[in-house]
């Protein structure tokens, strides 16, 4: 094999590599940004979470709390993009024994285009915490009310959209994520429709989603290496829907009571 053929072969290899490994990256940045997931590795032994669910139940319960929203990060932070701390949100209301049912969009493992809605506990919701903290949305107290019956009416699915994708446009209906599902249910309860289109409408005028930055190079290999990765509802920016953008909502509808992070102890 000549010295000639023998370059072309490296660099060829090494290209390959290098793709590979980017692409790798991108899907560990973006798969921890906003992965509904409950399927994977728990970092956290099984008592450990049920000790955290407990701490989050019992911050809302000391502020007798019957509807709030509560987000918590899937990767360790300093890999999420700039801004973000959280990846996963869901809805937890309170039960008649004063524990607190979590109401969740996740995708499916056989098919991880397509999601759904399903109800389970804190430690469930929880598994695959990677920082020790969360995030709590307290609505005001009408609000909380309102969405308590909102959370078991049919108005509440109403605006799920079953194609899935991890970086879903706010803006754009044919995919979405969990925390843009939250994003157009709370929506449809505050205005009261369930008409997708015309919540997109007035969420344009309403809310500024979070911006990821991405290269031309990142946009292109990620959704070859996860097909979750779908980037044709995304223009010149990529916004997708977030812990702050659920928060900066509640704000300007004025139906915010607080937002913060809890940390949790041990």
């Amino acid at each position: 094999m000549s010295l000639l053929a023998k370059i072309l072969i490296g660099v060829v290899l090494a290209l390959v590599i290098a793709v590979f490994g980017f692409g790798w990256h991108i899907k560990t940045v973006y798969a921890g940004f906003v992965a509904s997931t409950d399927s994977g590795d728990a970092l956290f032994p099984p008592e450990i979470l049920a000790d955290y669910g407990r701490q989050i139940q019992d911050e809302l319960i000391r502020q007798d709390v019957q509807v709030a929203i509560i987000s918590r990060s899937g990767q360790k932070r300093e890999k999420l993009p700039d801004g973000v701390m959280f990846t996963h949100s869901a809805f937890f209301r309170r039960a008649e024994d004063g524990s607190y049912a979590v109401y969740n969009l996740y995708h499916g493992e056989d098919n991880r285009l397509i999601s759904s809605l399903k109800t389970d506990t804190p430690a469930d919701f929880l598994r695959l915490l990677q920082e020790k903290d969360a995030g709590i949305l307290i609505p005001n107290k009408t609000t909380q009310l309102e969405l308590y019956d909102f959370l078991e009416s049919p108005e509440y699915a109403a605006v799920h959209t079953r194609d899935y994708s991890l970086i879903s446009n706010p803006f754009d209906l044919r995919w979405q994520n969990c925390n843009e599902f939250m994003l157009y249910a709370v929506a449809a309860m505050f205005w009261d429709t369930t008409d997708r289109e015309a919540i997109r409408q007035r969420l344009i005028t309403t809310i500024e989603p979070t911006e990821l930055k991405a290269s031309l190079i990142r946009r292109h290999i990620g959704p070859k290496v996860d097909e979750r990765l779908i980037m044709a509802d995304h223009g010149d920016k990529i916004i997708t829907t977030t812990f702050g953008t659920l928060t900066q909502l509640f704000e300007r509808e004025g139906r915010l009571q607080e937002s913060y992070v809890l940390a949790f102890e041990g």
